[in-house]
C-alpha cells in the first residue's frame, strides 16, 4: 500500500474515533487509528488537514441532518463563555460553521493573554467550577518542539467547555507558529446563522498544529 493510501485510511478511521469515541486530541486519534490498522505509528500520519477532510466526509455520510436546535444551544452558549473572557481574543475552534459536532460535543475556544493571572481572576469572579492543567503540545518547531498550554475545563456546563490559554504574539503570529488557525471571534459567531449551514460548503476549522 502506498504512503498516500495508508495516511487516507489512518485519516478515516481517526475521524471515525473523533466523531464516535469523542477522542479530543487529533494526535492521539492518529496514533491509535495507525496502531489498529497495523502501521508505523509515526511514518504514516496524516496532517491534520487530512483529518478535517475525513471527518467532512464522514459526517456528510453518517450525519447528513444538521440538528439545529442542538448547534443553536451549542452556539448560544459558545457565545457565553467567549464573552466571559471577552478582554482574552476568544476564539472558538469547532467546526460549528459546518453542523459538525462529534458524539461528545464540547466548547473549544483559545485565549489569548500574557498573563494567566488575568484570566484565573475573570474565571474566579465568574464563580465557574473549573479544573486546571497543563496541555503538552508539539509544535514540531525545532529542539525545543513540546510546548505547554494552560488549559481550563469547564465541566458543569451543559456543554462542557475546554479553554486553552496562549501568549499574544501566538495570537498575531499564528501563520507562523502552531497555531494554523485561530477560529472564529465573537462578531463571527454572532453572524453565523445555524438555521443556514451547509455541511458540504463551508471550510472545517482546523485543530492546533500537532
Amino acid at each position: 500500500m502506498s504512503s498516500k493510501k495508508i495516511k487516507e485510511s489512518v485519516a478515516n478511521l481517526a475521524a471515525q474515533l473523533i466523531m464516535e469515541e469523542g477522542i479530543k486530541d487529533y494526535l492521539f486519534a492518529k496514533k491509535k487509528a495507525a496502531k489498529s490498522l497495523g502501521h508505523n505509528e509515526n511514518a504514516s500520519l496524516p496532517t491534520n488537514s487530512q483529518i478535517d477532510k475525513a471527518i467532512d466526509d464522514f459526517n456528510k455520510i453518517f450525519n447528513p441532518n444538521i440538528d439545529i436546535e442542538f448547534l443553536q444551544q451549542f452556539k448560544t452558549q459558545a457565545l457565553e463563555v467567549m464573552n466571559i473572557f471577552k478582554n482574552f481574543k476568544p476564539h472558538l475552534m469547532n467546526q460549528l460553521s459546518q453542523g459538525i459536532i462529534p458524539k461528545f460535543p464540547e466548547i473549544k475556544i483559545n485565549l489569548f493573554a500574557d498573563n494567566l493571572k488575568d484570566v484565573e481572576y475573570v474565571l474566579l469572579n465568574s464563580e465557574l467550577s473549573y479544573d486546571f492543567k497543563e496541555v503538552k503540545m508539539n509544535t514540531k518547531e525545532g529542539k525545543h518542539s513540546i510546548k505547554s498550554i494552560p488549559t481550563i475545563y469547564l465541566e458543569n456546563l451543559s456543554i462542557p467547555a475546554e479553554i486553552k490559554v496562549y501568549f499574544e504574539n501566538d495570537f498575531f503570529d499564528f501563520k507562523k507558529n502552531f497555531l494554523q488557525n485561530r477560529g472564529l471571534n465573537i462578531k463571527k459567531v454572532l453572524s453565523l446563522d445555524i438555521t443556514t449551514l451547509n455541511p458540504s460548503t463551508a471550510r472545517p476549522l482546523m485543530q492546533n498544529k500537532l
